[in-house]
């Protein structure tokens, strides 16, 4: 469970992958504008070198702000002292969390109370995209996908067979381990006479036997209503049709990690996020 954990890199259509030996990092263009270093393996005095190498990447590809990742199997102790170092702030810490969905037609599900009047669906068209998109504007401040993900997903979509019941079928060259990449969306229906509304989104990736959750969010007037007990119950229903196993998460401390603990996700590993925001390269004047 640790490797699977060790091995959860998202690199997004509109992204740009950079590794070499010392770490692994990936650059998102505008208006994310943001780079993450999901791994690093610096020997300690080399470690300062890199630091300072990786931000001047990151600011040379536009980033607004520079996410490391730091923690069980990710990066060597040293790192977090060197990171603060340099001016990142521990902006996260979080847990590596494994739930086991099993091998049986009918998955183990983690026991999530999930509220009668809230529905999760699976994002299947453009407009979905765009309300994914604008809870996440919402609740991460901007961040967005761009046109290159929105094409990907929905042409990811159109080569699954029945809509997430089946494994995916994939082109005889594709790896058997290809990513499936799912978004979700969660409503709630306060009253009986009115539409839903959605107030709730969240990803999910399939890669071989294991389904990483991530980017869960919900409008902050909604929290505490079952909307993300219910995304998470139903990516664990969906991933498992597609083969996963394992459900993996990096959950907040504070936030999250509680609820998925008590139903029934065990501790792995932990993990911290470190964030420097950078300062727009200068560009001498022609």
């Amino acid at each position: 469970m640790l490797r699977e954990s060790e091995r959860w890199v998202h690199v997004p259509p509109s992204g740009i992958l950079a590794e070499d030996a010392g770490r692994l990092l990936v650059h998102l263009p505008a208006p994310r504008g943001a780079s993450r270093v999901w791994r690093s393996w610096p020997a300690r005095g080399e470690a300062e070198a890199l630091i300072l190498r990786t931000i001047e990447e990151a600011r040379a590809a536009g980033g607004a702000r520079l996410v490391w990742h730091t923690g069980d199997g990710v990066s060597p102790p040293f790192m977090d002292d060197l990171l603060s170092q340099h001016g990142f702030e521990r902006t996260e810490d979080l847990e590596v969390l494994a739930f086991e969905l099993g091998m049986d037609p009918q998955p183990r599900l983690p026991a999530l109370r999930v509220p009668a009047n809230v529905r999760t669906r699976l994002v299947e068209d453009e407009a979905d995209l765009r309300r994914a998109n604008s809870v996440d504007a919402s609740v991460f401040h901007g961040l967005a996908w761009d046109e290159r993900d929105t094409r990907a997903y929905l042409e990811g979509l159109s080569k699954l067979e029945g809509r997430g019941r089946r494994r995916p079928h994939a082109p005889e060259d594709a790896p058997e381990d290809a990513p499936v990449v799912l978004r979700y969306l969660a409503s709630v229906q306060e009253n009986a006479g009115k539409e839903p509304e959605i107030v709730a989104t969240a990803g999910a990736e399939v890669t071989g036997e294991t389904v990483r959750l991530w980017g869960a969010g919900t409008r902050a007037q909604h929290r505490g209503r079952g909307a993300y007990r219910s995304l998470v119950a139903e990516r664990c229903r969906h991933a498992h049709a597609f083969g996963a196993t394992l459900a993996l998460t990096k959950a907040n401390t504070v936030s999250s990690a509680p609820i998925l603990r008590r139903a029934g996700f065990r501790l792995i590993a932990r993990e911290r996020r470190h964030t420097l925001k950078l300062a727009a390269p200068t560009h001498p004047r022609a």
